[in-house]
């Protein structure tokens, strides 16, 4: 297999692995908001509390929140300064590409390796108002670990083979 076509398979995997993430998240953010009106009327219409109404849409907003944030490594869309990136010349451009996207390589790592102690260290733990311990919602810290590493990677490679680096376009308005 050619280097080409290990980087075609592997932008195939990363593309795919977008999919799949922000598929669940859409799926995720709307139980977390289906489980928020339902516990609205249950509460003002009915007047009674659910009591796990509370504690499952904070740990599927963390989910949402761990996921997102990784995909959001590959499209770069958390805060830069586009400003300073744009205005470098191509080859100070690309070093400072591959630069950052170490940074982010080691901080996937740290969440990822980190996020498996703290899994194992309080999965155990029950959570507080559904007899359940913990391990379904903590592996959200190692999974966007590694999603971030993976989206690192795509970075670091893109920017090895010259493609294109923008910062990313914004949708916000401007007034002209």
């Amino acid at each position: 297999m050619s280097g080409g076509a290990v980087l075609d398979l592997f932008n195939r995997f990363v593309d795919g692995l977008v999919a799949i993430v922000r598929l669940v998240c859409i799926v995720l953010a709307t139980a977390l908001f289906v489980i928020v009106i339902a516990a609205i009327v249950a509460r003002y219409g009915f007047g009674q509390a659910v009591s796990w109404t509370e504690e499952v849409p904070r740990y599927l907003l963390i989910w949402v929140s761990f996921l997102a944030a990784a995909v959001c490594v590959l499209k770069r869309e958390h805060v830069g300064f586009e400003l300073l990136f744009d205005a470098l010349p191509p080859r100070p451009k690309r070093a400072l590409a591959i630069f950052i996207g170490l940074l982010i390589l080691g901080f996937g790592w740290v969440v990822f390796r980190y996020g498996i102690v703290f899994v194992q260290d309080f999965g155990s733990d029950l959570m507080e108002t559904i007899p359940y311990t913990n391990y379904w919602y903590y592996p959200a810290m190692p999974v966007s670990g590694f999603l971030t590493m993976v989206s690192a990677l795509k970075l670091i490679v893109d920017a090895i083979q010259n493609r294109e680096i923008e910062a990313p376009t914004t949708n916000i308005p401007t007034v002209e």
